[in-house]
């Protein structure tokens, strides 16, 4: 079984991926950012990757979501550290086939990638009650956007990065202040801090 790792450390890497030989997986390539991910996939045409939340070079949900869209049998399985149950909603509403936590065993991560490649949808049991915990229901364009107005990026700027009219982004401000119950960027981002979504 074929799989491609792709996460921003290295040393997490490697022993992921001493864990899967030793299960008998066989890892193909591994990627340290999002934006190198596609053409490794088109590449090396893996059962499976597993796919870490946090990692520069492009929005993993967007990633993902490009993934599960241009290659239907590709099993994507989230792996990541967040606590935010509105995020780990988004990472399983964009299609993801396992959501997992990186504060799980090794067992359980082997059970859940045996699992989604019998083609069963795994989110982890502490992701699923952090998901109904959720109280804010973002996309993940809103995400994205949330981000990016909290790291001091300007509407024009956003939409620029983002191809996006000015327009939009403004609209997607407004919606985010709306959802979040705020009134200007100050506190947008106490809020956001306040519910983890900025992990």
């Amino acid at each position: 079984m074929r799989l491609i790792i792709a996460d921003d450390h290295v040393i997490f890497r490697e022993g992921l991926k001493l864990l899967l030989s030793h299960a008998g997986y066989t890892v193909v390539a591994e990627a340290g950012d999002a934006g190198s991910l596609r053409e490794l996939v088109r590449e090396h045409g893996p059962e499976l990757v597993i796919l870490d939340y946090h990692m520069p070079g492009n929005d993993s949900a967007a990633v993902l979501a490009y993934l599960k869209q241009r290659y239907p049998e590709l099993k994507v399985i989230m792996l990541t550290a967040a606590q935010s149950g509105t995020l780990l909603k988004q990472l399983a509403d964009a299609g993801a086939d396992g959501v997992l936590l990186k504060e799980g065993s090794a067992t359980l991560l082997l059970d859940a990638l045996r699992r989604v490649l019998a083609g069963e949808r795994v989110i982890a049991k502490a992701a699923t009650e952090r998901i109904k915990d959720a109280t804010v229901a973002l996309t993940a364009r809103e995400f994205q956007i949330l981000h990016l107005i909290c790291a001091g990026e300007s509407s024009t700027a956003i939409a620029e990065r983002l191809t996006l009219s000015p327009r939009t982004v403004e609209k997607h401000r407004e919606n985010l202040f709306r959802k979040l119950e705020v009134n200007n960027v100050a506190q947008l981002i106490n809020k956001a801090e306040t519910l983890n979504l900025l992990q």
